[in-house]
């Protein structure tokens, strides 16, 4: 089984999400493992983002519906920390007219 806790995971490579002048970086495996959790839901928007991306407003308003619903799927602190990382920003989006950006390495 894969390590739940975010420390293991300092080390990967990271993908960025900007908006605006604010900018996270993620872990790469845990950012590649809420992709797919998406992907295995078949959800919209999150298995699209498994390449550079780029999201408007009203896509960040469905990218933030889906965050929530894979919150309360999963018990994984390691991808909660990814998604109370992730949140803030995709917020930000939704409510102006910049852009999310996705950049993986």
């Amino acid at each position: 089984m894969r390590s739940l806790r975010i420390e293991d995971y300092a080390d990967d490579e990271q993908v960025r999400v900007l908006h605006a002048e604010r900018e996270v970086w993620l872990s790469e495996r845990m950012f590649r493992r809420l992709v797919l959790i998406g992907a295995a839901y078949e959800l919209h928007l999150l298995p699209l983002l498994g390449e550079d991306a780029t999201l408007n407003a009203i896509q960040a308003d469905a990218l933030a519906a889906e965050l929530d619903f894979v919150g309360a799927l999963v018990a994984d602190p390691a991808l909660a920390s990814v998604l109370n990382a992730l949140a803030p920003l995709v917020s930000a989006c939704r409510a102006s007219e910049g852009e999310l950006r996705i950049d993986w390495p």
